[in-house]
């Protein structure tokens, strides 16, 4: 059995739960994954927003590098463009697409992206070393981290809490602010040991924990929102997420750099299913950095939100495979 199947996903479930304890491999379903598969159960294409010309004059639907997404509660999807410079929001109910590009306060690199209780945006630009905080309506309200931050990634809105937490890739730091871009705390330093980061880019609340994607490291590391490390998690040699998510039920799913798949693990660590996975060139061999799916976010419903190269928005579940028909 490949090691990221019993162990990555299983220590990260007893990490999350704080159980004390994890399972060994030996614990897992073998033939879990053949009762459940990932199911497209809706699909957003470009072609169905309308744009205005000045959508057009800029790029419009034409998303040079879409990169990282996330929904607010009107169900809009936020994409970043850092080849743009722009924000796209997609207004699902209505069927509109405009951009966010920061008039007067200009986007130059924008990343990752999150939204607070009041659906302000809050994105992360690498060339402003800051994150940039725009009011639904995409008006400029506030720039955070300018002089603390240098590459900022991931980034993380603890709703109750009025917290932000914004990962510095190059100083290997978690940085904690209010809502007003004040400075709470920082969590961890740059390094290989226990507790340090070295890279780290997505990041995730769940369930009272923080975790980061710690890339140059190759695992995950989980702390606990007053930033005391709880533990780590090796990717293994098999896996490289790119960025991850937690659905409604608890499942971890990422895009997997190394096998192109979208990847499900069930709250116990199970790896239940995986999706369009990209063939291999023999039979240890892995294709690296190549996927059919470029971001990740959660929607309103607590289903998982994919971004295809084709640009399409679709919603995938965890469904029973006995009770799914293909279109």
């Amino acid at each position: 059995m490949p090691r990221s199947r019993g162990v990555i996903p299983l220590l990260l479930a007893a990490l999350l739960t704080q159980s004390g304890k994890g399972l060994s491999s030996d614990d897992t379903p073998r033939d879990q994954a053949q009762f459940s598969q990932i199911s497209e159960v809706g699909t957003y294409s470009p072609r169905d927003f309308r744009e205005s010309l000045l959508d057009r004059l800029s790029g419009g639907l034409h998303l040079r590098l879409p990169y990282r997404m996330a929904m607010d509660s009107r169900g809009r999807v936020l994409v970043t463009d850092p080849a743009l410079s722009v924000v796209h929001v997609f207004e699902t109910e209505a069927g509109k697409h405009w951009q966010i590009t920061g008039a007067g306060h200009g986007l130059i690199r924008p990343s990752y992206i999150a939204v607070d209780a009041d659906d302000n945006i809050y994105v992360t630009d690498w060339g402003l070393s800051a994150v940039v905080v725009f009011q639904p309506n995409g008006r400029f309200l506030r720039t955070i981290g300018v002089d603390l931050l240098n590459v900022p990634t991931g980034i993380a809105v603890d709703k109750e809490h009025q917290k932000l937490y914004v990962a510095d890739w190059f100083k290997g730091e978690i940085l904690a602010f209010d809502l007003d871009g004040n400075l709470l705390q920082v969590i961890g330093s740059e390094g290989f040991g226990p507790g340090q980061l070295y890279g780290p880019s997505d990041i995730v609340l769940h369930h009272g924990t923080l975790i980061a994607l710690d890339m140059l490291n190759s695992r995950f590391d989980v702390f606990d929102l007053q930033g005391n490390f709880l533990g780590a998690v090796p990717f293994g040699p098999d896996r490289m997420p790119a960025t991850f998510a937690f659905d409604g039920r608890g499942n971890l799913f990422y895009v997997d750099l190394y096998s192109g798949a979208l990847v499900a693990s069930d709250p116990r660590g199970n790896v239940l299913a995986s999706l369009n996975q990209l063939p291999s060139f023999g039979q240890n061999a892995s294709r690296p950095l190549a996927t059919n799916f470029l971001c990740i976010a959660v929607d309103l419903m607590g289903s998982i939100i994919v971004l295809r190269p084709t640009l399409d928005i679709e919603t995938v579940k965890l469904v029973a495979a006995s009770v799914v028909s293909r279109k």
